[in-house]
Order: structure tokens, then sequence, then C-alpha cells
């Protein structure tokens, strides 16, 4: 039965270098996921890593049997794991919101505009207060007029509260918890949350120990209490599922180059800082992460706890729906 269910992944990640095996995502195919949003770059990688990165990803996605690229959900089969990129935070744009137009022509479908820090875009979570900028409105109707969705997660609140106001499609929070269960600057308030689904969007609670107060990997039954948090505050339209899960594969260095602009070198202490509770020495910055086989148990808990027709919806035709609606 579970196998049958459509499921999407709002957020996953693999390491970001052109020595990465993509194989890995095989275990959401094995799962019976539908859809994953495949993280391709990040503030702190400059566009040329991201390039690159996106070039063998999507080579060896289209080689892989049991994936493939998508560029809507007709796209998708059953059968198969789709795939579409994501792109987390507006600074590789390098001040041009026309370079939207270009990610979304290499198979960008999401995009947050802050990670973590504040940029000439947006405010990002772990900064200082920051409106959307001017140049951020431009990003955020070029993101519309093409077909983006704006995900909000790792974005300040105040930016989050502006890219809601501005954007006339829905937006997401692609993996984001209810900081009413924990609090952590990471996650989201029961306001934002709201907001979000004002616009006939989806907050998706994620599987990220350390934005859980966790010390190890969550599993389904640990992602309960932030589905059921997120049904209360905002209804069973509005709510789906982003795990962040991310690969470590062995001899892989997907550290980012200088900073081609400044020659500054990659800091991992100013985009976790420690002062949130991050931890450098460990095998994860995130402290552990829902892992695909998980997906396997998630239908029968859901339906157990809300019902089938809800856990359907959470499970995937939520962010079918949204998707749907915005993607060109």
């Amino acid at each position: 039965m579970s196998a049958a269910r459509f499921k999407w992944d709002a957020h996953v990640c693999l390491p970001l270098s052109v020595d990465t095996d993509v194989s890995d995502l095989l275990a959401y195919r094995r799962a019976g996921v539908d859809f994953i949003s495949l993280n391709i770059g990040m503030c702190m990688n400059p566009p040329a890593q991201i390039s690159a990165v996106i070039s063998h990803f999507a080579a060896a996605i289209s080689t892989t049997e049991g994936l493939k690229l998508v560029d809507s959900t007709a796209d998708l089969e059953p059968g198969v794991t789709g795939v579409a990129f994501d792109l987390e935070g507006g600074r590789p744009l390098q001040g041009r919101a026309e370079a939207v137009a270009e990610f979304h022509a290499l198979g960008v479908r999401m995009m947050h505009l802050a990670y973590n820090r504040n940029n000439k875009v947006a405010g990002g979570c772990h900064d200082a207060p920051m409106a959307l900028t001017a140049l951020g409105h431009e990003v955020v109707a070029e993101a519309n007029r093409i077909g983006v969705l704006l995900d909000l997660s790792h974005t300040g609140t105040q930016s989050s509260f502006d890219i809601i106001a501005a954007s006339s499609a829905p937006v997401v929070f692609s993996h984001a918890n209810a900081s009413a269960l924990y609090n952590h600057a990471r996650n989201i308030s029961d306001a934002q949350m709201r907001a979000v689904a004002e616009t006939g969007g989806v907050v998706c609670p994620t599987g990220v120990g350390k934005f859980m107060g966790l010390d190890r990997a969550p599993t389904a039954q640990d992602m309960l209490p932030y589905i059921d948090h997120a049904l209360a505050t905002v209804g069973e339209e509005h709510v789906g599922l982003g795990s962040d899960m991310w690969f470590a594969q062995a001899g892989i260095d997907e550290t980012p180059p200088p900073d081609p602009v400044t020659g500054q070198g990659f800091d991992p202490h100013y985009w976790w800082p420690e002062a949130f509770g991050y931890d450098h020495n460990g095998s994860a910055i995130g402290g552990g992460y829902l892992a695909p086989e998980q997906w396997s148990v998630l239908p029968d808990l859901l339906d157990t706890r809300f019902g089938p027709r809800i856990a359907d919806k959470v499970l995937g035709e939520n962010m079918r729906r949204v998707a749907a609606a915005v993607w060109c």
C-alpha cells in the first residue's frame, strides 16, 4: 500500500561536487518517493561551482535508471523518481534579477533569496533583521514571471514577510520546523506559517535533528508532532514534507572555492555560527537527517494519526498542487 502513495520530498542535498555519485538518490526510488527537489548550490557557492554541479548532476541523473529530470509536474511518471533543482540563496544571482531565468533554464524550479546570512537580495535567519531590497523585489517579480517557486527556508523573518507580500504566486517553506515546538533561529513562527498558507502555499516540516532538539537522525515518528502542529496551524491543504537529507560521500570534497570577487575563502563558522548551536566537530552540521527509508514508514504512521485523506495531502499532493500552479 505505502509504495503506491504519491510522495514528494521538498528538499534533498548531495555533496556539491562533480565527483558526486547521484545513485544515492535511488534510495528514494526504493522508498517509493515520486519527486525530490535537489539542492545545487547555496549562497556560499560561486556560480562557476554551481554551473559545474548542475551539469554533472543533470548528466548523471539522465543516465541513471529510476531517476528522471523533470521540468513540470506533467513530466512525472509512475515508478520513476522525478528530480528538479533548487538554489538556496540569492547571492549566486550576482546582483542580476535576470539570472533567475538563466537558472530556470538549467532546471532550477525553486529558490531561496537568502541562506542564513544577509545578502543584496534579502536577509538570512542568522543575521541582523533586514528587509527585502529593491533588487529583491525585482527577483521576486522575475521568479513569479518565469515560474520559479519561492522558498522561505533559511530566510530572516522580516524578509520572509516581505517576500510573501511581494509575491503574486504561492510561496513555501520547503524545510522548516515550528519554533513553537523547538526554539531555534532556523525555525519559523506560527505567523510565518499562516502567512504562507494565505498565499496558497505549503509549509514542510523538516527532518533535521538540530532543529528538533535531537542529537541524532530523526525517525518518521519524530516528525509527527511537527506535522500535527503544522496541520493545526495552517490546515490540511498547506502542509508537506522536506527532509533536508544530506548524503555524505567518502572522499568527496564540496568545499566552495574562494569568492571570485573578494578572494575570501569559505568560512563554515560564518554560515553556521556556533552561537546558534552548530557543532563543527560533528559528522553532520545538522546533527542527523531523516533518511530516505523513513518515507516507507511515513504513510502508515500518517494514516493512523490523521487518516488517509490528510496523509495523502501531506505526503505529496499539496506540494504537487503548488508546483503545478507555479512552474512554467
